[in-house]
């Protein structure tokens, strides 16, 4: 739960909230708290009803006539597609696995020859413990 301060308060807003606490049996914390309930959870979130932002726009510029806008015709390109596979093999997209792609890259140079040396053991002594 939140905790709420609240300063500067009327000194007959407090009494009448004292009243009522008292009508309803009530502490003056606990009819704060209703009241502050009651009136938060009966009023609107917004001033405004919810809308889009398109329907916005167009209310906003409704009382000038509106906004028409020229949509230009569609253009196609006029240079031709290539086909990656035929015409740039280098190119094309790969349908085998990373490793294969690039063993195949590599095998007219010879391959490539990684050698991964040995562990070397620590020189560290492990301790027993007896």
């Amino acid at each position: 739960m939140a905790t709420l301060t609240i300063r500067n308060v009327d000194e007959t807003v407090k009494r009448r909230l004292q009243v009522r606490a008292a009508l309803n049996g009530r502490s003056m914390e606990a009819e704060a708290r209703e009241a502050i309930s009651e009136l938060v959870m009966s009023s609107p979130v917004s001033s405004e009803s919810e809308e889009d932002l398109g329907t916005a726009i167009r209310k906003r510029f409704a009382p000038f006539g509106g906004v028409q806008l020229e949509i230009p015709p569609r253009q196609f390109s006029s240079r031709p597609v290539a086909d990656t596979e035929r015409d740039n093999p280098e190119k094309a997209p790969l349908k085998e696995g990373l490793g294969t792609a690039i063993h195949n890259l590599f095998a007219p140079l010879g391959g490539v020859g990684f050698q991964i040396p040995q562990r070397r053991k620590s020189h560290r002594q492990i301790p027993t413990f007896e």
